[in-house]
């Protein structure tokens, strides 16, 4: 899976400051002894030094990265951190637009640098215009802004239900620093299979199971036949249904579920994995998975 952008450093100018080396020749520099913590006088607090700037927030691309990658939660702290003071109020409202719902969040999230708009500055008119031509006090600097689209991956117990296309705003503080200054959504498609036909529970199970990595699940739900098939190639197997860590198993979409003959159900599924943290192309796998009837029990019978 192609991540569609790196956090932070995987915007280009205008979006990331370039930095020059510094030159070579220049005589080594006398270590300065760092300054020591200011002393308060009796009855004065001490005011604390400012916080050091997250490395992600220094430009529009990682801030927006570090907000979507924060939505859910367990990470609500982080979350706020990169948000505008108004943005926090909103969120402390109603999380639901932020972190979901009944069990659905944010299995994957995307954009590309094309994705952010630079908001142009609000042209003056009339009286105004006349009056800047001769401005008394000079006029602060205007608020950088950048309008990002980005598209979401929802998931509910592993299964995709819904796909978003969502507006952001990014601004620049006073600090040089990046925040999420609004969200809003501008379109939704439900993904959910909601057909109750044969073998559908059984496939969810098995699709939990990859979700889950967990391998001994998926082995339970096995044919004979296709726990024969990778006899002696249990590292093959579990490729499959663990994998790794990065990319990681985000959520799985069921397109279809048919039957072919008395006692097979075939399934087109599409599988989606994500770089965590990093925004990742919502195109998903493709993957077949044919269910065998055995019984009164259907089994996984072939993963291709």
């Amino acid at each position: 899976m192609g991540a569609g952008l790196a956090c932070g450093g995987a915007l280009r100018a205008p979006l990331l400051a370039q930095v020059g080396s510094p030159p070579s020749n220049l005589p080594p520099a006398e270590e300065t002894p760092a300054p020591a913590a200011p002393q308060a006088e009796p009855g004065e607090a001490v005011v604390p030094p400012p916080a050091a700037v997250d490395e992600r927030t220094r430009t529009a691309g990682g801030a927006l990265a570090a907000f979507m990658a924060s939505r859910n939660y367990h990470s609500i702290r982080a979350l706020k951190s990169v948000m505008t003071p108004r943005l926090q109020a909103r969120f402390d409202q109603d999380s639901v637009p932020f972190n979901g719902k009944r069990g659905a969040r944010i299995a994957a999230f995307d954009f590309q640098e094309s994705d952010l708009k630079l908001v142009p500055p609000p042209r003056l008119k009339g009286a105004a215009a006349a009056a800047k031509t001769t401005p008394p006090v000079p006029a602060p600097p205007p608020e950088e802004t950048y309008v990002a689209t980005v598209r979401t991956l929802w998931e509910e117990q592993g299964e995709a239900v819904e796909q978003r296309v969502e507006s952001l705003r990014v601004t620049r503080q006073e600090d040089g620093s990046w925040r999420v200054g609004s969200l809003d959504k501008v379109s939704a498609d439900g993904l959910r299979f909601t057909d109750q036909v044969p073998g559908v529970t059984t496939l969810r199970m098995a699709l939990r199971a990859w979700h889950r990595r967990d391998l001994a699940a998926a082995r339970s739900l096995m044919s004979a036949a296709l726990l024969k098939k990778y006899q002696g190639r249990e590292e093959t197997l579990r490729a499959i249904f663990v994998g790794g860590d990065d990319p990681r198993h985000a959520a799985f979409q069921i397109l279809e579920l048919k039957p072919e003959g008395a006692l097979d159900e075939v399934a087109k599924v599409r599988l989606f994995e994500t770089h965590p943290g990093q925004p990742t192309t919502i195109a998903g796998s493709p993957v077949t998975v044919r269910l065998l009837k055995k019984g009164p029990r259907w089994l996984l019978d072939a993963w291709d």
